[in-house]
Parts: C-alpha cells; sequence; structure tokens
C-alpha cells in the first residue's frame, strides 16, 4: 500500500514528492509521499512477532535493475539475516486471526511493542520460519488498542520501494480477506485528477490497482476554506464516508469560478445534504425531504454565470420552520414580520446579486436565541461598526453572508443574544490571513461557526465567526 498524489503540472499521478528529474536522479526513500507516514492498528490484539531495527533498504528498485543482484536490497535480507517484512508486527486478534505490518522505518515501532532489539538474525534463518527469531514470549507480547500508533512506513525487509505491506491470515497461516467499514475507491486515470469515487463500506478493496481514500478520524469539526467547486464532490463524499455530517455550506465566485466554505461536525443523527443546485433541483430536493421526514437547519445561495444556485443541509427530525428562496428585498422583510409572528428567529439569510437586484435565501426556526436583529445591506465599514453597536446592546453575530452588489462588497449580518463564554470575529482576510485566524483560534479551543466568501468578487476574501462555550 503506497500514497499517491496528483501532479497538475505533469497531469498525472504519482507515487513521489518531487519531479520525475530529479528522483530519476537521486532515487531516494524520502522522495516517496507516503515515506514515515504514521501506521495506526486497524484493530485490537497483542504482539506475538516482531522486528524494530533491520536496516533499511538503500534505495527504491529501479526499472533497469538486475534481479539476479537485486541492488536495491539490503545485504542483510539477501544474506537471510532479517525477516522478509523488515521491521514488522504481527498482532493476534481475539477471534486467533493475526494482521502483519510490514517494511517499518528502523527504530521507529517502540521497544515497549517490541522487545526484539538486534539489528540481525544470529545466524541466517535458512529454510526455517522467521518465528525462530521474531516469536515474542507471551509474557511479553505487548496489547495493542485499534487506533494504536505502530510506527512508520519504511523500505526495509524484501520491499522494492517505501511501502506499508498488511496480510491477515487465520490461525492455519491461511490469507484471509479483509473487510472494512468505510473507504472509497477510484480507478487511478491520469486524465482525471478528480476522480468518481465509489465507497466499500462493509466490503473489501475492489480488485486491480486501485486510489484508496481512506477515511479520516472525526475530530469536534473538519473545516476548510476557498475549495475549488471541481473538487467539492470529492471531498464531500469522503467526509460522510469518515462519519461526519455538513454543518455549513457557502458558495461564492471569484471572477465566475465557483468555490465552497464548509464546516463538517461528528454525524448523530440521519442527514442529507445538497450543494450547487438550480432553483428548479432546490425546490425538488426540498420537497423530497420534507416528505422524507428531514427539516432544512442551512441553506446557502451564490450567483453563477448560469443564475442562482443553492446549497442546503437537512436533518431527520422534528422542527418548526419557516424557509424561501428568491425573495425581493419587500418579500424578505414580509417574510420575517411573519417568522416573528411564529416566533421564529432567524438561522440564515443569505442575499445574491441578480440582474441587478438583491434575491434572497432565508431559513428561520424556534431554536431560542434571545433577542436578535438582521442587517443585510452593510459594507464593510458598516458591518464592523454593526459589530461593536451590536455588542454593545448585548448581542453577538451568529450569522454572516458577504456578496458583492453594484460593484460594492455588502455583507448580511445576524446579531442574537445566544449566550457563549466567547466568541470573535473576522472580515475581510485573504486566505493566507483567514488561515492564521482559524489556527489561532482553534489552539484557543473556539470552534468555527460561519466561513462566508465575498460572492463576485475579483479576489477570494473571507469572513469568519467562532465561539466557545
Amino acid at each position: 500500500m503506497g500514497a499517491r498524489r496528483y501532479d497538475f503540472d505533469n497531469s498525472r499521478w504519482t507515487s513521489v514528492n518531487t519531479t520525475v528529474a530529479d528522483y530519476n536522479a537521486a532515487p531516494t526513500n524520502d522522495k516517496f509521499t507516503i515515506y514515515n507516514k504514521s501506521i495506526y492498528a486497524m484493530r485490537a490484539g497483542k504482539v506475538v512477532g516482531c522486528w524494530r531495527n533491520a536496516p533499511e533498504n538503500p534505495r527504491p528498485k529501479l526499472s533497469g535493475d538486475s534481479e539476479t543482484t537485486k541492488p536495491w536490497l539490503h545485504s542483510n535480507l539477501k544474506n537471510g539475516l532479517m525477516p522478509g517484512g523488515g521491521n514488522m508486527l504481527w498482532i493476534e486478534h481475539d477471534d486467533g486471526t493475526r494482521m502483519l505490518y510490514a517494511h517499518m522505518i528502523p527504530g521507529t515501532i517502540s521497544s515497549a511493542l517490541c522487545p526484539n532489539n538486534d539489528v540481525a538474525y544470529p545466524a541466517p534463518i535458512g529454510n526455517n520460519s522467521e518465528m525462530k527469531y521474531v516469536a515474542v514470549p507471551e509474557a511479553q507480547q505487548a496489547v495493542i488498542s485499534k487506533g494504536q500508533y505502530l510506527g512508520r512506513v519504511g523500505n526495509s525487509g524484501n520491499s522494492t520501494g517505501p511501502h506499508l505491506h498488511v496480510h491477515l491470515q487465520d490461525s492455519s497461516g491461511v490469507g484471509q480477506l479483509i473487510t472494512f467499514n468505510r473507504g472509497m475507491a477510484a480507478v487511478p486515470d491520469d486524465t482525471k485528477p478528480y476522480p468518481v469515487w465509489t465507497r466499500f463500506a462493509g466490503s473489501t478493496i475492489p480488485g486491480g490497482s486501485q486510489l484508496i481514500w481512506a477515511p479520516r478520524t472525526v475530530g469536534s469539526q473538519y473545516v476548510r476554506h476557498g475549495m475549488a467547486a471541481v473538487a467539492m464532490q470529492g471531498w464531500f463524499s469522503h467526509l460522510a464516508d469518515s462519519g461526519f455530517k455538513p454543518a455549513w455550506f457557502d458558495g461564492y465566485t471569484v471572477n465566475g469560478s465557483t468555490f465552497y466554505n464548509m464546516v463538517w461536525k461528528p454525524a448523530n443523527l440521519a442527514w442529507r445534504a445538497y450543494f450547487g443546485q438550480s432553483g428548479a433541483s432546490y425546490q425538488t430536493v426540498f420537497n423530497d425531504a420534507m416528505d422524507d421526514g428531514y427539516v432544512p437547519v442551512q441553506v446557502d445561495s451564490h450567483q453563477t454565470g448560469s443564475g442562482t444556485r443553492y446549497s442546503v443541509i437537512f436533518e431527520k427530525k422534528a422542527m418548526a420552520f419557516l424557509a424561501r428562496h428568491g425573495l425581493t428585498y419587500q418579500q424578505h422583510l414580509d417574510v420575517m414580520e411573519q417568522a416573528k409572528d411564529l416566533n421564529m428567529r432567524p438561522v440564515n439569510i443569505s442575499v445574491v446579486s441578480s440582474g441587478g437586484e438583491r434575491r434572497y435565501t432565508t431559513l428561520y426556526n424556534q431554536q431560542n436565541v434571545g433577542g436578535w436583529t438582521v442587517s443585510s445591506q452593510l459594507s464593510a465599514a458598516a458591518y464592523q461598526a454593526k459589530v461593536t453597536s451590536e455588542w454593545d446592546a448585548g448581542r453577538r453575530p451568529i450569522y454572516l453572508n458577504s456578496y458583492v452588489h453594484d460593484g460594492n462588497v455588502n455583507y448580511t449580518a445576524v446579531f442574537a443574544q445566544a449566550p457563549v463564554n466567547s466568541w470573535v470575529a473576522r472580515h475581510g482576510h485573504t486566505s493566507a490571513q483567514f488561515q492564521t485566524s482559524f489556527n489561532d483560534f482553534s489552539a484557543q479551543g473556539y470552534l468555527t461557526d460561519v466561513v462566508a466568501g465575498i460572492d463576485g468578487e475579483d479576489v477570494h476574501r473571507f469572513a469568519g465567526l467562532w465561539s466557545k462555550n
């Protein structure tokens, strides 16, 4: 198992992290993308066999190498003085099956997991089983937890280049298929940097050469900004497969190209979501979701050369709401008064500039946030002043949207008394500035509530809201 990235300069999928010329001039192990990546246990068990200090192969195999002399292999392997798996762990599971994790970098398996500290066998292994030297006495067998760090991917043992070898066998030594709870696969195609990914959850990895997008660990949230629309579906599928649910979508355009900002959180109920929908498609998925017992929890709109596009997140739960799209300014005001009569508060007030008019996509529900106000035509300076005056009145921003209208940047903001221990807001950031703010606030324990890009600008500019309880 290796790792590949898409090399846009040369239009190809590649296993190395440098140019073809640089790699061919000096083909070293550390030029492989997967080299030195962390390895974690797929299942709990105990270490019944291991090796940790075998020297690494001098380099990867090259196309012209002799199959007789095998110059890419370390002499200790050719002389029978190390396991074929190099630095490796045999982990036995409760059901008696064993998993091999092989070819790791010397010393990256800790001595707490592997008591075999020799560099080489005391004598060539010959026709004997490697367990003659790698077996771990029962009293020294380390207990492994699922997800525990094991070591780092390297190029030790009988290997043609840096990779992770995993192998499952039953108690009789017969190889077994590995079934995965999550994961996606795609056939590598140099013409497709954004392939169509297929889930293999509950099954095995499809046969043949495959790109594998492994699930990521589910944390408190996952946030991205400025993602090109062409990459969005792949990330959507990956995060859903990993066990997240979307909490925020924000579409925007820069010089006519569409981008997305998004926030995902751990999935704790049934959900469905859509992005980049035309008005007709948006209405269709909305109606279908209602029929199936879902309610909208976030809506968004952005303007493209093909018209307004909509995004929406649904969750399966009981909640009264009021949602509208394509409203004029006056219709927006009328719906807001209707929401007040229903004791509802604004969740989203998304605005686009279409045909010289502002068009509103709105969502209200009955979640209690205390007193609230809405402003939808603020300049950057007016927005900053509004934040200050609303703060003095005991309210904070809980929603933010930005768009260009008549050549000017406008902000839409909802302010409410919703209590939190602390909050921060930023706007007018470049991508780098936003990333710095995100990193700083995340390190201080803040969660991202809103990421908004200015829809219709000729450069990327971002605003954000963060809070912590």
